[in-house]
């Protein structure tokens, strides 16, 4: 379990696609860096799209902002990717080398670092060296690297390298499942960082 206390990386109320703290609902198992990590996007009527959902502006997580999960200062900073394309049968792809895509990894303190995914290119707000406050703003949901439509990829390692160092499960503050506060999270359920902050929070539930 992470040492430090992170909030979710986004406002309002938003899906838990993908992640948990067992096997049945890990993010990837047999990973070791994304063990414990999550995919997060916006649903709505139990979709992330309306329309047709080879158009990204069409996805609802597209284009928002990503915050900052916990203070630290950023050791990593990768912007160079276009979105990847999406498939008329949303298959996973990756039209890059590194299937994280725009990311980005900020080191905290008591040893631990958190890797963001995903991200559109040119709306990073820092840079390596920055110090980040949780909450700031870091950046904006693109679609590149490995992925079938824009999401929120969020994973916390035990070091620098968020390919192989051993992820951690988080412990998150201020954060609701399914409207009750939870330290720890599991796939198919929906999240936000407080029941008064989910602007949006009538519109994503199914």
């Amino acid at each position: 379990m992470s040492k430090n206390k992170y909030i979710l990386p986004f406002k309002g109320c938003w899906y838990t696609e993908y992640g948990g703290i067992t096997k049945k609902n890990s993010h990837s198992w047999d990973i070791l860096s994304q063990r414990y990590a999550y995919d997060f996007e916006i649903r709505k009527n139990s979709l992330p799209y309306h329309d047709n959902p080879q158009i990204l502006e069409n996805y609802y997580s597209y284009l928002e902002d990503v915050l900052a999960p916990c203070d630290g200062f950023v050791v990593d900073l990768v912007d160079q990717y276009d979105n990847t394309h999406i498939t008329e049968d949303r298959q996973v792809v990756c039209d890059v080398l590194d299937p994280k895509g725009n990311y980005i990894t900020i080191k905290h303190g008591k040893g631990e670092y958190s890797t963001i995914c995903h991200f559109k290119k040119d709306t990073f707000r820092v840079g390596v060296g920055d110090i980040v406050r949780t909450g700031d703003v870091l950046g904006q949901v693109g679609n590149s690297g490995n992925t079938q439509g824009p999401h929120i990829h969020f994973q916390v390692q035990k070091g620098y390298d968020a390919n192989h160092d051993k992820g951690v499960i988080i412990t998150f503050k201020d954060t609701y499942s399914n409207h009750k506060k939870t330290k720890y999270l599991v796939k198919n359920t929906y999240v936000e960082s407080s029941l008064k902050d989910g602007k949006n929070k009538d519109k994503y539930t199914k």
